[in-house]
């Protein structure tokens, strides 16, 4: 059985099994994918988050237009994290990529424990919907906390249930429909609004150091 089709059957268990974390039964298709990651200059060198990346489908999209730019993804299912890690390998983007096998909640706990640079984008497949009303709105939270001042968190949905809560803390969005996606999505992308840094505050690259450590304490975590 090829690598490829053991992938696709890896990511469709686990829709069968976790509907709820996985939130479909097939990888976002190239339709969505480059709507997700069109905001993302192709010459950016700074720090993304991807949260709930599968496969790998978007983060290989992503590491191949921004290949300058420093990538940590995270995957709740550890199949689907190795299957990633697998995919950027073969690709031969695991320079720039860190995959960790962890939840979201998590991740942005982490970032904000060890003082990492507060990201320029938040790209997140994540099904909202499925996570239930509190557990989606303290996510959001931590995202928008999460992300750096003018910054842009980027999220689909397959429905506009989720659409007031995410504009409640980015009045600042547009939603943009990917009908050629299957099963069809939205994608909303959120713009946290710039404000002046306080009087002798330190510059958002000030963190950056820690971002080994971050990332090998996610990898430690249970």
């Amino acid at each position: 059985m090829s690598n490829t089709l053991t992938m696709h059957l890896n990511f469709l268990w686990a829709g069968l099994l976790k509907q709820g974390q996985t939130g479909g039964l097939v990888p976002s298709q190239r339709f969505l994918i480059a709507r997700m990651i069109a905001p993302v200059p192709e010459a950016y060198r700074g720090q993304i988050i991807e949260l709930g990346a599968g496969s790998g489908a978007l983060t290989l999209r992503l590491a191949a237009r921004c290949p300058g730019a420093r990538i940590l993804a995270c995957e709740i299912n550890p199949t689907l994290a190795r299957d990633s890690r697998d995919n950027l390998t073969m690709a031969g983007h695991n320079g720039t990529v860190e995959v960790v096998a962890a939840s979201a909640e998590h991740v942005l706990s982490e970032m904000g424990r060890h003082g990492m640079v507060k990201p320029d984008f938040v790209i997140s497949g994540i099904p909202l919907g499925n996570l239930g009303g509190e557990k989606a709105r303290t996510l959001l939270d931590a995202i928008r906390q999460t992300l750096g001042e003018g910054g842009m968190y980027i999220q689909f949905q397959h429905s506009l249930l989720d659409r007031k809560e995410i504009r409640a803390r980015f009045p600042k969005l547009r939603t943009v429909p990917v009908f050629l996606n299957f099963p069809p999505a939205f994608v909303y992308y959120a713009q946290k609004q710039e404000a002046l840094p306080p009087p002798g505050s330190k510059s958002r690259t000030a963190g950056s150091h820690h971002l080994g450590q971050a990332v090998t304490d996610l990898r430690a975590a249970p």
